[in-house]
């Protein structure tokens, strides 16, 4: 015979404490998984802006050295240099020793 009372269902501690660890693990693992995503876009962030700066400071040094070559020939024009196109270059006409009888 079926009673009128209702049955109740009791959960053991065991149960609730793995539902609980369980729940703990999937936010843990989701919020590694976050922050893990986070930093690679962080990381590729920071590539760029050295990338960025390295090009700024090429493009600097670029006119820091022109400016530099403008000044220079200025004062040698106020100077009355001249430039010298005869180059002297050293030809080893045979191989020599640096020790070797006489």
């Amino acid at each position: 015979m079926v009673g009128k009372s209702r049955e109740t269902i009791t959960y053991s501690k065991t149960t609730i404490a793995s539902s609980l660890l369980l729940l703990g693990m999937v936010v843990a693992y989701l919020y590694f998984l976050n922050m893990s995503v986070v930093q690679v876009v962080m990381r590729a962030e920071q590539v760029q802006l050295q990338r960025d700066l390295n090009m700024e400071i090429a493009s600097l040094e670029s006119r820091y050295i022109a400016v530099q070559h403008l000044i220079t020939s200025r004062i040698s024009d106020l100077g009355n240099f001249t430039t010298n196109s005869d180059k002297v270059f050293v030809s080893r006409d045979e191989a020599r020793l640096v020790l070797r009888d006489n």
